[in-house]
């Protein structure tokens, strides 16, 4: 997600913020002449999270550049560490081929109150979602892991979608971050979604003379980023997931995703990746896609 953005998401509110005051972690893109430093970078980040979160903070470093702070110590931190490590080593197979190269802060709080407290003495404000966000500008996900630890495999999306595609659009960076809203881990190395609380939301578009049209493939492929964030986000958000959801059951999904990233001069909306992959442009495997939706 961008700086400015703030999302909405129903049971997940996800968004960006202005850079959180008193960081004092590596700045994202440093002075114009200062060389990035990784290892300075991370150990910054690792003194910072015990000096925010208190002396029982554990903290770890994941896949090289992601430094995974819990306050609740060793117990809280070893299931949500575990879910961090399956998750990432199954986007990095053969899904994202460009990691992050500048270190992410993730602080997992057990509960509200330390995660409300924490919003509270950084920015002077409550938290944007009661559930979790990632600040771009700051490279930190913050989430409470009470209410469930799937904001988390959510939020590990971002980053790396902003790595590997930073020019990918709204709806397919959201569609398959809310894909991992709900997810099982079929075999080591792979993590598939499943349904979720998004799926009454679109099935009730579908059923609607007013929404039909816009609950299509056809639809989604068209949406600015702006039109995404609009007064149908939520629509757009559930869209936008159960086709990812779709195209992954048919082994299709990361081949799309990748050959968007790879045309995306020349195919700025992803229509002609779609029938490369699919064998159908989205207007035409749109049926398809609503009968097997209807079926869920």
């Amino acid at each position: 997600m961008k700086l400015t953005r703030r999302v909405v998401l129903g049971a997940l509110v996800h968004g960006g913020l202005s850079v959180a005051r008193g960081a004092k972690a590596v700045p994202p893109n440093g002075p114009p002449t200062a060389r990035y430093d990784l290892q300075a970078d991370l150990e910054a980040r690792m003194r910072e999270a015990v000096a925010e979160l208190g002396p029982h903070t554990q903290v770890q470093v994941v896949e090289r550049t992601f430094v995974v702070a819990a306050p609740g110590g060793r117990r809280a931190l070893a299931s949500a560490l575990d879910v961090a490590r399956r998750a990432l080593a199954a986007y990095f197979n053969g899904r994202f081929d460009k990691r992050p190269t500048r270190a992410i802060s993730v602080y997992l709080f057990p509960t509200a109150a330390p995660y409300d407290a924490y919003c509270q003495k950084r920015d002077s404000t409550t938290c944007i979602s009661p559930y979790g966000f990632y600040l771009h500008g700051d490279r930190r996900i913050v989430m409470n892991v009470g209410p469930g630890i799937g904001t988390l495999t959510h939020e590990l999306i971002h980053p790396l979608v902003e790595a590997d595609f930073p020019a990918a659009p709204d709806w397919l960076n959201e569609g398959i971050a809310s894909l991992f809203e709900h997810f099982y881990f079929s075999a080591p190395g792979q993590i598939h979604g499943a349904k979720n609380w998004r799926y009454p939301r679109l099935l009730r578009a579908l059923r609607s003379k007013q929404e039909r049209a816009e609950a299509s493939l056809p639809a989604l492929f068209a949406l600015s980023d702006q039109q995404f964030r609009g007064d149908k986000e939520d629509l757009n958000y559930a869209l936008a997931r159960y086709l990812c959801m779709w195209l992954d059951e048919s082994e299709d999904l990361w081949p799309f995703y990748q050959r968007f990233r790879d045309h995306f001069l020349e195919d700025r909306s992803g229509d002609n990746s779609f029938a490369a992959v699919v064998g159908k442009t989205p207007a035409e495997a749109n049926a398809e896609w609503t009968a097997w939706l209807l079926k869920l």
